[in-house]
C-alpha cells in the first residue's frame, strides 16, 4: 500500500506542495550500521543495517532536494543565531561502528556530505561488542529453538526455525528487557549472562572476532584522531545506556566522562548528544543541558523547526530499503502526517464505537484505552514502528 501511496503522492504534486509548506522545518536523518550484505562475512546481524549502495543511492537522490549542513549549523537555524534556510537536512550515524570510516565516509566525501557519528566512548577505550550485537551473535550460534528465556520478569519462547522468527525473538527478548523498569545497567547484566550462558553453548562468541569484524568493530582513538572531515563526533554516553533509567550520579558521569575522553581524542569540543536507545525523560534533558551541551537527538520522529528544544531533536531513520518516491514521502515528513491522522480517525471511531448502546443510542464513554491514547504520544509514534518498504528505484 505504502509504494503505490507514495507515487501517487508525489504524481499528483502533493508532496511537492507538502515540502513547500513545510521547507523552514529541519530534516535530520539518522543511520546504525553501513555494510554490504552481498559480501561474504563469517555473520551477518538480524538487526538491519543500511548498504554502501543504497546509502550512496538515497543520499544522491536527497541532495537533489535538500542542502546537508554539519548539525552545528543546524543548531544555529534552530537557535535563531542563523536565518533558516529551506530544506535543509543534516545526517547523523549512531553507535560509533568502525563501518562508518570504512564504508561511509568515502561515500560521504564524494557526495560531500557533511556528518555527525554518536560515540559510546568506553566502548572505544575498551573494545568490546555492544550487547545487542553480543547476544544476536549468540543466538545465531546456539540451538535455541524451543527455548524459554526469562528476561525482564517475563519468559520469552526462542524460534529459530527460520531467520525471521530468530529476528522475531530477539525482538522479544530486546522488547521484555527494555520494558522491565530497573537500572539500566541490571538490563545489560541481564543479557550479557544469557549472551555467555549461549557462547558457553555453542562454543563461539563475538568478542574474539570483533577487532575484524565488519559488522560490529567499533572506532578505535585513532580512528578519532586522523582527519576525519566531513565526519564530527558526539557523544552517546560512555556505555551506551539509557539515562532514563539510571541514578542522577550515574547519569552526570556518562556525559561528562564521555564528553571529556571525546574532545581529548578529537581535539574539538562535542557540544551534541545523542539519547542511546531513546532513553529520554525531563531528568535526563536537563542533565544534558547542565553538562555542557549545546543539542541532543532523540530517537522520537519527526523533524524540527525553529524555537524547538534543542536538547529534544526529532530524527527519522534514513531507510535501508525503498522507492524513491518512499524516501522522498519518508524524509518530507508527510508519511508521519499521513499515518498520524489513520491513527486518530481511527480512535475516533473506537471512542464513537463505544459511547453508542447496543441499539445505536448514544451511552456513556468508558474513560478507557481510546479515550486515553486520542491525541496522546502513543497514539502518534505507534505507527512509525511498522517495517519499511523495500527496493529502491
Amino acid at each position: 500500500m505504502r509504494r503505490p501511496l507514495a507515487f501517487l503522492l508525489r504524481a499528483t504534486g502533493l508532496l511537492w506542495l507538502w515540502r513547500l509548506l513545510h521547507r523552514r522545518e529541519l530534516l535530520i536523518l539518522t543511520v546504525h550500521g553501513v555494510m554490504d550484505d552481498t559480501a561474504r562475512h563469517a555473520w551477518q546481524p538480524l538487526r538491519q543495517r543500511i548498504s554502501p549502495r543504497r546509502l550512496d543511492q538515497a543520499l544522491r537522490v536527497l541532495r537533489g532536494h535538500f542542502a546537508f549542513v554539519p548539525l552545528d549549523e543546524a543548531v544555529d537555524m534552530l537557535a535563531g543565531v542563523a536565518p533558516m534556510r529551506a530544506h535543509t537536512a543534516v545526517l547523523t550515524f549512531d553507535d560509533g561502528y568502525r563501518n562508518h570510516v570504512t564504508h561511509a565516509l568515502p561515500i560521504l566525501r564524494r557526495q560531500d556530505v557533511p556528518a555527525t557519528v554518536f560515540v559510546a566512548s568506553g566502548l572505544v577505550e575498551s573494545p568490546r561488542p555492544f550487547w545487542f550485537d553480543r547476544l544476536d551473535y549468540a543466538l545465531q550460534h546456539a540451538q535455541v529453538g524451543g527455548m524459554q528465556v526469562p528476561v525482564g520478569g517475563a519468559v520469552v519462547e526462542l524460534d529459530a526455525s527460520s531467520r525471521d522468527r530468530l529476528d522475531r525473538s530477539f525482538r522479544a527478548i530486546r522488547d521484555e528487557a527494555k520494558a522491565a523498569v530497573r537500572d539500566d545497567r541490571e538490563m545489560c547484566r541481564e543479557l550479557e549472562a544469557l549472551a555467555a550462558r549461549l557462547e558457553v553453548a555453542s562454543g563461539r562468541a563475538l568478542a574474539p572476532l570483533q577487532e575484524d569484524d565488519p559488522w560490529s568493530a567499533i572506532l578505535t582513538v585513532d580512528d578519532l584522531r586522523s582527519p576525519s572531515d566531513p565526519l564530527r563526533f558526539g557523544s552517546h554516553t560512555v556505555d551506551h545506556l539509557r539515562l532514563h533509567q539510571l541514578d542522577p550520579v550515574v547519569v552526570a558521569d556518562q556525559l561528562r566522562r564521555s564528553k571529556r575522553s571525546l574532545e581529548e581524542w578529537t581535539g574539538r569540543p562535542c557540544e551534541h548528544f545523542c539519547y542511546p536507545d531513546g532513553g529520554v525523560s525531563v531528568q535526563a534533558r536537563d542533565a544534558v543541558a547542565s553538562c555542557g551541551y549545546r543539542a541532543a537527538v532523540t530517537t522520537r520522529r519527526g523533524r524540527n523547526r525553529q524555537g524547538d528544544d534543542l536538547m529534544m531533536l526529532r530524527r527519522i531513520d534514513l531507510p535501508a530499503a525503498g522507492t524513491t518516491s518512499e524516501l522522498l514521502v519518508e524524509a518530507s515528513g508527510l508519511l508521519d502526517a499521513l499515518l498520524n491522522l489513520r491513527e486518530r480517525l481511527r480512535d475516533i471511531g473506537r471512542v464513537g464505537r463505544r459511547t453508542r448502546g447496543a441499539d445505536g443510542t448514544p451511552g456513556l464513554p468508558d474513560g478507557g484505552e481510546s479515550a486515553h491514547r486520542f491525541g496522546g504520544e502513543a497514539s502518534s509514534n505507534a505507527p512509525a514502528s511498522q517495517a519499511r518498504p523495500a527496493g529502491l528505484r
